[in-house]
């Protein structure tokens, strides 16, 4: 009984000070373009980043004290990877093969609406809708290859956890927690395609982590080679990087979904990795594939990973991939 009031309590003390979520889009007076800044009880938790002078949209996640965990600078080594972002540099079509990761010969990803922005209790969601161009016209003047609805939910984990069969409870670092949805609608006959270093859904963490990449650790599901950055399975999981930023170091955890197609897993010891997969898709033929990341503080962690610390890493993503997949 003793247990069970104890429990009450401390999921109260955690709703009681739950704070609203609040979702703005402005004028981005850092960079070119707008914003979407996600904030719970107005601390920034997370950053869309969209319109012209973007190379693409893509999202922004935040860490304690303000922690950028992928800022992009214009000066960073390979400026086309941004933050949480989509693309495949193949794709292939009656107008021609175009690079929609490159951005490059006129390729084009134009946020053309927000659908979609709204706060709450327990997450912010926003809704964006997304055309794909390339860089050629068909006779009726239309560069269109697929429109994208783009569905990003913030949130944050429980505080807390209680261990099964024990009477333990573990308290859980501030965590971010985006749930992505890409639903990908083609306009044409396509193939998205490419390799698995230049495609796919992909968490590029801040510059600083390229300056201390001997660093960074990588753990992923299943446990296979990943020698030359890659790992092939089509039954992959979800793969984790630690990786420090400043005097602190984070998890991020990518966690794809069971019912997404996926051919390989693409890494780099700097923090870009994200999933791949080819596919053919007939015109209006929708593809719809989730993902998602959370990124906490490891709190445990104060230098290169141990051996010992990498096991518990598995655990602690294999536990946050089993909720998901439910």
């Amino acid at each position: 009984m003793k247990r069970v009031l104890l429990l009450a309590s401390l999921f109260a003390a955690a709703v009681s000070v739950r704070a609203d979520w609040t979702i703005k889009d402005d004028a981005n007076s850092e960079l070119p373009g707008r914003k979407v800044d996600v904030a719970q009880d107005g601390q920034l938790v997370a950053r869309f980043i969209y319109g012209e002078g973007q190379i693409k949209p893509y999202l922004r996640v935040y860490g304690e004290q303000g922690d950028g965990l992928n800022e992009w600078h214009e000066k960073q080594q390979f400026p086309h990877h941004r933050g949480i972002y989509i693309g495949w540099n193949k794709i292939a079509s009656d107008l021609g093969t175009f690079d929609l990761w490159h951005m490059t010969k006129g390729a084009t990803m134009v946020v053309t609406k927000l659908e979609k922005l709204e706060g709450g209790k327990d997450s912010a969601t926003l809704v964006a809708t997304i055309e794909w161009n390339g860089g050629k016209a068909d006779a009726s003047g239309s560069k269109l290859l697929l429109t994208e609805t783009r569905t990003l939910v913030i949130s944050r984990p429980p505080a807390f956890t209680v261990v099964p069969r024990t009477r333990l409870i573990q308290w859980a670092p501030k965590a971010v927690q985006v749930d992505a949805t890409f639903e990908l609608k083609p306009a044409r006959d396509l193939t998205l395609d490419g390799d698995l270093q230049h495609a796919g859904v992909h968490f590029r963490a801040s510059q600083s982590v390229q300056e201390r990449k001997g660093e960074t650790t990588y753990v992923w599901e299943p446990d296979l080679d990943g020698k030359g950055g890659k790992v092939v399975s089509q039954e992959l999981k979800w793969a984790r990087l630690t990786f420090p930023i400043g005097a602190r170091w984070y998890h991020a955890t990518h966690l794809n979904a069971p019912s997404n197609p996926v051919e390989q897993l693409s890494w780099r010891d700097y923090g870009r990795f994200g999933f791949f997969f080819t596919k053919s898709l007939a015109k209006e033929e929708q593809l719809a594939v989730k993902y998602r990341i959370v990124t906490e503080l490891a709190a445990d962690v104060t230098a290169k990973p141990t051996e010992e610390q990498r096991a518990e890493f598995r655990k602690s993503a294999q536990a946050l991939y089993d909720a998901f997949a439910k």
